[in-house]
């Protein structure tokens, strides 16, 4: 943590509100969120933080961001191809397995969310159940649907195809690289279960560690003069390219994995 004084001397030399970041903070935590932990970084200094930073929470959905950034490594050195099929990789499914049609979706569609494979997952809220679009109604590639099917099996073609744990990678080629702090690779788990035998996988992450990935992608995937992750894939992974519509709501995200 940061001295009380120097982080208060950060705030004000940053132009930042004392006033204003101790109502956020508030609201953060006796109003109606809760939040667990918050770090606020400028220019890549930290202005403000609270909660216990060092924590190790469940990431739940930043899981996804945070392959896509391996995936983004892992493309540009041409050990992933973007574009080869289920069918080529050998994915299927079980207990049902994939028909014809939905093993043309390529590693890029899940990527985008848009495979048009709505198998059943382990690991899903009811509303992204019920959301579910039924099998065979969309062709691959053509239909944008927060599937965490397509998620899960990004982390089994990124395990085959690079030979190694999502933990170990993530901590050679990220944590590592850009001094987190508390990241292991025994922090990345697995949910399995009977509907499906691609599991999910969790990353369990500190606020501060976070709060490094986030710079990262600020400096465009560069630390250090060493560039981690490909520019390119930040810029795409990161800007949405067209507008997408959730329950009702245009959203302006589609690039939710990358790609």
């Amino acid at each position: 943590m940061i001295p009380s004084a120097l982080l208060l001397l950060t705030i004000l030399q940053a132009g930042w509100s004392k006033e204003k970041l101790a109502l956020a903070h508030h609201y953060a935590n006796t109003d109606s969120i809760n939040t667990s932990a918050v770090v606020i970084m400028q220019g890549g200094r930290v202005i403000d933080q609270w909660g216990d930073t060092a924590q190790k929470i469940d990431a739940y959905s930043v899981r996804k961001t945070l392959l896509s950034a391996l995936y983004g490594i892992y493309v540009g050195e041409g050990v992933i191809d973007p574009n080869e099929t289920l069918e080529q990789l050998g994915i299927d499914d079980s207990p049902d397995s994939l028909t014809t049609a939905e093993k043309q979706a390529r590693v890029v569609d899940l990527l985008r969310a848009r495979s048009g494979v709505y198998h059943l997952v382990d690991f899903e809220t009811a509303t992204m159940a019920s959301s579910r679009p039924p099998r065979g109604s969309h062709p691959p590639g053509t239909f944008w649907y927060y599937n965490n099917w397509d998620f899960n099996v990004l982390g089994t073609i990124f395990e085959k195809k690079t030979g190694k744990k999502i933990g170990d990678a993530f901590y050679e080629r990220i944590a590592k690289p850009i001094g987190m702090q508390d990241f292991t690779p025994r922090d990345v788990f697995y949910f399995g279960g009977p509907a499906s035998i691609h599991p999910a996988y969790h990353f369990e992450i500190t606020a501060r560690d976070l709060a490094r990935f986030g710079q990262l992608y600020l400096r465009h995937g560069r630390w250090n003069n060493k560039q981690i992750v490909p520019e390119a894939w930040v810029e795409k992974s990161s800007h949405a390219t067209e507008m997408v519509t959730a329950n009702g709501v245009n959203l302006g995200v589609t690039n939710t994995c990358g790609g």
